[in-house]
């Protein structure tokens, strides 16, 4: 079985009958597993697929969390679509039913309807007509809603999948168009959560491009909705104009093309703005968030240095300008934040600050209040 880089699956070896864990958990579900129909035996298996209409049958494993927060899952969205009845399969108990379903993974849930003949409910026995493995609330709900096609319903559910798929790809569309060139990575460009995001990071500001990110580690959604929109299942994705370049490797590739580097965004030579900026107050600061309401400890940490020897200074708050934030690190050869300016000469971080205020000739040189 193929596995997704960006996913959390497990893969279970054809002749046994251990069963592994496929995904992530996912937290906000209480503890409805005494709740569960549990399946002992494929007798039991067998009167359920054939006695409901709309069966889901989860092959789960006890050891998982995952598994129960499943379980908890189901009942939830039983309760709010009222168009299913699911039960539980305990995948090591019963080995052979496992086997004899195909089941490699847990979790796994078999979607089954009733056949009927001769139009007069005899029926025949429950058919399956789909399979979910892993942990996919945004999936799972779709599909639930997607096999709903009995007399009376079809219509509203083809209307709710419509909806959902169509608000879920203009969500999309939308991100991707944010900026004309945009990154989608796990982290930030300057606190990047893998190396592939760091290295990503790392071409594009080596050729001054003038780019945008999403984190995806903080949006779930996005981030397995975007790979079903570009069909590219991993992390980084960079799109110009809309269009998707590629990850790591394509970038690379590309930027040996003189054409293509052409056309990246480029950030602009703000060398003037900065300057004005940097000389704005006699002793500046570029930090996150305001001196109210730091954005980060090290912000935090050099405002009270400063009120403790009672410096007056102006600020500016770098999260509000990417352009400003991008510049000023080149411009001063600076890469963090916060950076202190003392009549438009750099001073340095907070660490650089924290040393230079032990010296009573440096603190003397602060413009301070009377």
């Amino acid at each position: 079985m193929g596995i997704c880089p960006d996913a959390h699956h497990g893969q279970l070896a054809s002749s046994s009958s251990h069963i592994t864990e496929t995904a992530m958990g996912h937290p906000g579900f209480s503890n409805n597993q005494n709740m569960t129909k549990l399946l002992k035996n494929g007798d039991e298996f067998n009167q359920f697929v054939r006695m409901t209409e709309y069966a889901l049958v989860h092959f789960s494993a006890k050891w998982s969390e995952i598994c129960e927060q499943l379980n908890n899952l189901l009942l939830e969205f039983k309760d709010e679509l009222k168009c299913f009845d699911f039960a539980a399969v305990e995948a090591e108990d019963v080995a052979e039913l496992s086997v004899a379903n195909n089941i490699v993974v847990a979790p796994t849930i078999l979607f089954s309807r009733l056949q009927i003949m001769m139009m007069r409910f005899q029926y025949q026995k429950g058919k399956e007509v789909d399979r979910l493995q892993g942990f996919d609330p945004g999936d799972l709900r779709i599909r639930i809603i997607k096999h709903n096609f009995v007399e009376g319903v079809a219509s509203m559910t083809k209307k709710l999948i419509t909806d959902e798929e169509n608000n879920m790809n203009n969500r999309m569309k939308s991100l991707v168009l944010q900026s004309p060139l945009m990154l989608f990575i796990k982290g930030t460009p300057d606190n990047p959560k893998c190396g592939f995001s760091s290295q990503i990071v790392s071409l594009l500001r080596e050729v001054n491009a003038d780019f945008s990110s999403f984190d995806v580690l903080e949006d779930d959604e996005v981030r397995q909705g975007l790979k079903e929109y570009s069909h590219w299942p991993t992390f980084p994705q960079l799109y110009l104009n809309g269009e998707l370049i590629g990850g790591l490797d394509i970038l690379r590739e590309e930027l040996n093309d003189p054409d293509f580097r052409s056309k990246l965004p480029k950030l602009k030579n703000n060398n003037g703005r900065l300057k004005a900026l940097i000389n704005q107050a006699p002793l500046m600061l570029f930090m996150k968030g305001s001196p109210e309401t730091p954005q980060c400890k090290f912000s935090k940490k050099i405002i009270k240095l400063l009120d403790e020897v009672n410096a007056t200074y102006s600020f500016f708050d770098i999260l509000k300008d990417d352009e400003i934030r991008e510049g000023l690190k080149k411009y001063s050869n600076w890469p963090t934040y916060p950076q202190l300016y003392l009549n438009g000469e750099l001073i340095g971080g907070l660490d650089v600050v924290t040393e230079e205020l032990k010296n009573p000739n440096f603190v003397e040189k602060l413009p301070r209040e009377n």
